[in-house]
């Protein structure tokens, strides 16, 4: 059998520093790597870390590279570096300019092995293989700019090599393990209702509380009670469609007092829980503590970076927490930083201009957390690598759909592909079932079950009333599963090596199977999110 697997702990073979004033074509074999910065490497138990020392040189990337030979590879699949969408976290041949965010594994028929970088690390982490080696790319950029610093862990490399008798997605889930090594897991079953993907905004607290009325009884006498979770269109400032950001100290005519709202949901015997995006705003804020945001949305962002926004995003967490509520739904924050992706529109620099864009991301969430308190957090639009050990829940892929299944089979069911992370990293949310007139109950039932049976975050947005008894019942099933799961009796993706969309599942030894084409015969491929 040929080679597959590259033991990377240790020095690389070649290593290229790319700076402010490096030409575009720096990667090329033989350019001078003129700059006064260096890299250097120390190996010990398993992990290498990496060190830059920019000398006064405004650094953006390192590339470093490890020669061999992994040629009897068959398939590697990488991750995503926020929430997945319908075709990143993919099994593929090798394909050399493929990036792959933060670790990947690799298949050669008889096992698994994993490459990758502790979670929580200092720069975003690109990987890249071919037959003949790995490269793995580190950007240390703060903005689209370079870092000036006198020493910094860029990321701690770690890879595991599988054996022939392991199961390849249990290998997946302990390699994961191995690169988050102290976790922040909820003690308790995460389960319940949103109010999205039924309502999309149009919400008023007395359809809040017959739902979690609802919810209650649904679930009267289980472990855990459930939570009711207010999504976005609360505020006082939401124009559906054009605004959706602060002020957050008031809500809209919809809502007399969140506050009160908070305590009748605990009144009806659920748990509280809130959408909140942090970053955008119509308050006034300091000139220099506002961010030119790549994404240009109406509004106003914080520059997370500046001690004002510092300020305004903890007062906006702790008073969610103090009114009552026992989770916060953040989100919109990637977008509101660096648009869809990490690119060079970013603005030339944060305000604070000593920090890499990673280790600004990951002390925003650290701010948010902190100013929680005891009050869960759920992550989304944030980035995965960086929530972990800080976040307590993290939503795996982009949105589902209250309008076409398609959404939620090409988001939802695509973003299991991730669950190795779930309860590696934090409990994956892979987005709401949705029960609707305009889409499958039988296929949403479907996917709720299999977020349930998989540990992971388990959430319903049902439009009120529109369920039958027997349907009824088997939500209410489904939610049994979600709060009486224990961490090692999780359902396995039986067909997770050769797929995109999983179907195939092992739950206490009973097979699973879910066929979320039969809809449409198929894949739709005329969709539009707002019809």
């Amino acid at each position: 059998m040929r080679p597959s697997f590259l033991d990377i702990i240790r020095t690389p073979d070649n290593v290229k520093i790319q700076t402010e004033n490096s030409p575009f074509r720096f990667e090329e074999k033989g350019t001078a790597n003129d700059t006064r910065a260096e890299v250097k490497f120390t190996a010990e138990k398993g992990i290498l870390k990496i060190y830059l020392y920019s000398n006064g040189d405004a650094v953006k990337r390192i590339r470093l590279r490890w020669n061999g030979d992994i040629s009897g590879v068959l398939s590697l699949l990488g991750d995503s570096f926020v929430r997945s969408q319908t075709d990143d976290v993919l099994w593929h041949a090798f394909l050399p300019h493929y990036e792959m965010p933060w670790y990947f594994y690799t298949n050669d028929g008889e096992c698994l092995h994993g490459y990758g970088v502790k979670t929580g690390c200092n720069s975003f982490a690109s990987w890249y293989a071919d037959p003949y080696g790995i490269t793995l790319i580190l950007d240390v950029r703060n903005g689209a700019g370079g870092i000036v610093c006198d020493e910094l862990l860029c990321a701690e490399v770690v890879c595991r090599k599988g054996n022939s008798n392991e199961d390849k997605y249990t290998a997946a889930h302990q390699f994961c393990k191995t690169m988050c090594d102290k976790p922040n897991l909820p003690s308790t079953a995460i389960y319940g209702l949103n109010n999205w993907y039924w309502a999309y905004g149009a919400i008023e607290e007395k359809v809040v509380l017959e739902e979690a009325e609802y919810l209650g009884k649904l679930t009267k006498g289980f472990k855990n009670r459930p939570f009711m979770t207010i999504d976005d269109g609360w505020q006082v400032a939401h124009a559906k469609g054009k605004f959706n950001g602060g002020p957050w100290h008031l809500t809209n005519e919809n809502f007399a007092s969140m506050q009160k709202t908070a305590e009748k949901i605990h009144s009806l015997d659920c748990r509280a829980g809130i959408w909140i995006r942090l970053l955008l705003t119509m308050s006034h804020v300091p000139q220099e503590a506002v961010y030119d945001s790549p994404y240009k949305p109406n509004g106003i962002v914080l520059d997370p970076t500046h001690e004002f926004s510092k300020q305004k995003i903890a007062e906006d967490v702790k008073r969610l927490s103090d009114w009552g509520f026992d989770m916060i739904k953040h989100d919109f924050s990637f977008f509101d930083l660096f648009g869809a992706t990490i690119s060079d529109n970013m603005p030339p620099h944060f305000y604070d201009k000593t920090k890499t864009n990673a280790q600004i991301v990951r002390e925003f969430y650290k701010l948010v957390q902190s100013a929680a308190g005891d009050t869960l957090v759920m992550g989304c639009n944030t980035v995965n690598h960086l929530a972990a050990g800080i976040h307590q829940i993290q939503r795996s892929g982009n949105d589902t759909s209250g309008r076409h299944f398609e959404f939620t089979r090409r988001f939802g069911v695509h973003s299991m592909m991730r669950t190795p992370q779930n309860n590696a990293f934090f409990k994956t949310d892979p987005d709401c079932a949705a029960f609707t007139e305009k889409v499958s109950i039988p296929l949403n039932l479907d996917f709720l079950e299999m977020a349930a049976i998989t540990g992971s975050a388990t959430f319903a947005s049902v439009t009120p009333g529109i369920l039958n008894p027997q349907e009824e019942k088997r939500l209410q099933e489904i939610f049994a599963i979600a709060d009486s799961i224990k961490y090692t009796d999780y359902a396995t993706i039986t067909d997770w090596t050769h797929t995109a969309v999983p179907c195939e599942f092992n739950y206490k030894g009973t097979p699973y199977k879910y066929n979320w084409y039969k809809d449409y015969d198929g894949a739709r491929h005329f969709v539009s999110w707002m019809e």
